[in-house]
């Protein structure tokens, strides 16, 4: 079985604790895939520290639409576009119906729609909107499942396909069935916790407690951490830092 691993670029929330940055990770299964979960606003300078050349990633893969999982997009386009990247080696860019067009208007309203032009001359760009049914975009297999966070947006976790395993990730979501599905499916699963305390939009500490003992052999790591988050509040579970590299 071919290892699968995440290194995260950052595990913290919308209101970055001083010692986390946004919430993003890298997916890797051999050398076979390489994927960004979340272009956060941290994600490019974060994949230079940890190693990564945003060259060579095979796509990106977007939960929702807020800041603080997108607004890194100009900066990593650009970078991709003027890398040299082999212009036959597409870009896949996974995310919730519309993506392509909210990617369009984030660039627009940044004034840098000079920018989508020179990527879309020199990369092979191509969105996968998610439906919810097995996908697959390049080398990765996927399943969307929505989950519930913001009342306004259609927000999904993910069921990744990678070595022969089922690895999940969360997104932003608060207690749902969406969550429960995620869950029952996948042998680890990247599930957020904003906070310690019980919250609307969001699991907490209790909430990802009750997650764990409803799913015993589930394997569960953290991210999306809130400052008033740490290990001794959830024991048996993995909370990694920033830059923690780590087997799924």
């Amino acid at each position: 079985m071919v290892e699968a691993r995440a290194t995260f670029l950052g595990t913290g929330n919308f209101l970055t604790p001083g010692e986390r940055y946004w919430n993003s990770f890298v997916v890797e299964c051999g050398t076979e895939l390489t994927w960004l979960v979340e272009p956060s606003p941290t994600a490019l300078p974060n994949l230079r520290r940890a190693g990564f050349d945003a060259a060579m990633l095979d796509g990106i893969v977007i939960s929702h639409f807020h800041p603080d999982h997108t607004f890194g997009w100009p900066f990593l386009l650009l970078e991709m576009a003027t890398s040299g990247r082999d212009p036959a080696r597409p870009v896949h860019v996974v995310g919730p119906p519309g993506v392509q067009e909210f990617l369009a208007a984030m660039m627009s309203l940044a004034a840098v729609d000079d920018i989508t032009s020179t990527a879309h001359e020199r990369l092979d760009l191509r969105y996968v909107e998610v439906d919810e049914s097995l996908q697959s975009a390049g080398n990765l297999a996927f399943r969307a499942v929505e989950v519930a966070h913001a009342p306004q947006l259609r927000c999904f976790g993910y069921i990744f396909e990678l070595g022969g395993r089922r690895i999940g990730y969360s997104g932003d979501t608060r207690p749902c069935e969406g969550l429960d599905e995620l869950a029952g499916a996948c042998e680890s699963l990247v599930v957020e916790c904003n906070g310690s305390h019980r919250q609307a939009t969001h699991m907490d500490v209790a909430s990802v407690r009750e997650l764990a003992q409803r799913n015993p052999g589930l394997r569960l790591v953290t991210t999306h951490l809130g400052a008033d988050v740490c290990e001794e509040m959830l024991p048996g579970i993995t909370m990694p830092s920033d830059f923690d590299q780590i087997s799924l």
